[in-house]
């Protein structure tokens, strides 16, 4: 079988991230970054570094984008252009019109296009949506998911007028994974804590919150923080209760998953890092293999569910969305 060949586009923290787990996934990598850095990423990890856009893409399989959100556009762009498969790091694009514009081009040119939502790829949560969708707690209806990590100066607390800051960045893994487990979203009203300042103070702390709405009559609420204050650097909890039993998970309990559906039990994990995970996912689809847990149309859903929690933030109401399928 040929090697896949993926062209990584950045050289930051997440791109060291997937290219780590590219490499594992054994695909050949080379990587371009605008800032100069793509040599000294590509020299620790055995990757190869080219100079230019068009030379990553030359020849490519698949473009993965690590690059800051405004920039997602145009590369994806480029990459579907030149039938090129695409990887984007989260969102998709800071717009609903860009997002649209770049999910309906794949399409167009039968590309691939994935989403790198990785907290998707985190056992507690494949485990949640195995739970809810085999019906162990019976018609799930409500559900509270919860997101703190730390961002230093001056991330803390950003947030730019009507671009939603927290509301679209990281409270966006809480919006997918609402989207995955309970389905389509009509209805967000979300408020916005923190300070809109650029740089944020020290010891700023931003919180989004937001309550979705389901098509199938679900409730969710997700909370995203981001803190100053570096213990835990990150904390993710869950919890979903329907008319069967509750399932609840926090990552700083011993065990994973707790269920309780009338039978005592606790379900464990132990496995590959969350990017390891997806990379692997996306290179078996890319080499004509299964597809994987999440597509260009969750890609989609995540920034119209985001972008309506900022709207809805800057106005004080909510915003409905409309049904899948409806004139």
């Amino acid at each position: 079988m040929r090697q896949l060949e993926v062209a990584l586009i950045g050289a930051g923290l997440i791109a060291r991230l997937h290219l780590e787990a590219w490499i594992g996934a054994g695909a050949a990598v080379r990587v371009y970054a605008d800032d100069g850095r793509a040599a000294d990423v590509a020299r620790e990890f055995g990757a190869k570094a080219v100079g230019s856009l068009a030379e990553a893409l030359d020849g490519a399989d698949a473009v993965d984008i690590c690059t800051p959100t405004g920039s997602h556009h145009e590369i994806a762009m480029a990459a579907i252009a030149a039938g090129v498969g695409v990887v984007c790091e989260k969102p998709l694009s800071a717009s609903i019109e860009e997002a649209e514009e770049i999910v309906a081009a794949a399409e167009r040119a039968g590309v691939r296009l994935y989403p790198a939502h990785d907290v998707r790829f985190a056992p507690a949560y494949a485990r949640l949506h195995e739970l809810v969708a085999a019906g162990r707690v019976g018609d799930a209806a409500v559900g509270r998911f919860s997101f703190s990590a730390y961002h230093p100066r001056p991330w803390t607390g950003h947030v730019s007028a009507r671009a939603g800051g927290i509301l679209t960045d990281q409270l966006l893994h809480g919006a997918d994974l609402a989207h995955w487990v309970f389905g389509d979203v009509v209805r967000v009203h979300a408020c916005y804590q923190g300070e809109i300042a650029t740089p944020a103070p020290e010891g700023a702390v931003a919180t989004g919150t937001v309550v979705l709405t389901h098509a199938g009559g679900a409730l969710s609420r997700i909370v995203s923080r981001w803190t100053a204050t570096p213990k835990p650097p990150v904390r993710v909890t869950f919890h979903v209760s329907g008319t069967g039993g509750t399932v609840s998970y926090d990552s700083e309990w011993p065990q994973e998953v707790r269920v309780s559906d009338g039978e005592a039990g606790n379900f464990g994990y132990a496995g590959d890092s969350v990017f390891a995970t997806e990379m692997r996912e996306f290179a078996q689809a890319f080499a004509g293999g299964p597809e994987p847990r999440i597509g260009a149309a969750d890609a989609l859903a995540a920034v119209r569910i985001t972008q309506a929690a900022a709207e809805s933030a800057w106005t004080g109401r909510a915003v409905e969305l409309p049904v899948k399928g409806a004139a």
